[in-house]
Formats: structure tokens, sequence, C-alpha cells
């Protein structure tokens, strides 16, 4: 058990940790007060889910492989929601 905790408090106290946790408590506030969009908030909160994993372990190469995977579907995603969403009569 100590040895559990040894490691989840050396985690904690990485400085990519540090960065992940902030970028996911901005998102989250930033979504839940109305202060940033969906769009903001969401990309935050992906773009901290790397920070967030072990340094130097498989889940962090998984994590780096996934993440521009998942970024681009939801580009694709709000590119087509966007397409769909324009005034009958726009030129742009």
């Amino acid at each position: 058990m100590f040895s559990l905790f040894t490691k989840l408090r050396q985690w904690m106290q990485q400085p990519t940790t540090l960065t992940g946790f902030s970028l996911l408590v901005a998102g989250i506030a930033g979504a839940f007060t109305g202060a940033l969009s969906q769009e903001m908030s969401t990309t935050l909160v992906l773009a901290a889910l790397p920070s967030l994993l072990p340094d130097n372990s498989t889940s962090q190469k998984i994590g780096q492989t996934v993440a521009p995977m998942i970024i681009s579907e939801l580009e694709r995603r709000h590119q087509e929601t966007a397409a769909s969403n324009k005034p009958p009569h726009s030129n742009a």
C-alpha cells in the first residue's frame, strides 16, 4: 500500500501531471460557467489527457497515437455541423 501511495505522490508531483490537471479543470470550469465555447472546452480537456498519463509508459504512447485521431474526428464532425447550419442565402 505504501508503494502505491509513493507512486501516486510522485506522479502528482510531475510538471506534466500538474499541467494536465490545470487544462482539465480549465476546460470543465469553462464549459460549466459558459465562459468557453463547447469546442474550446473539448479541446482543453482532450489536450489534458496525454499529460495525465504517466511518463515513459505504454499508456503515454497509446495516448499520443490516439489523440490526433480523436481530434481529427472531432474536427470533421464540427465541419459537417457548421456546413449544415449555414444560413440559406449565405455566400460563405
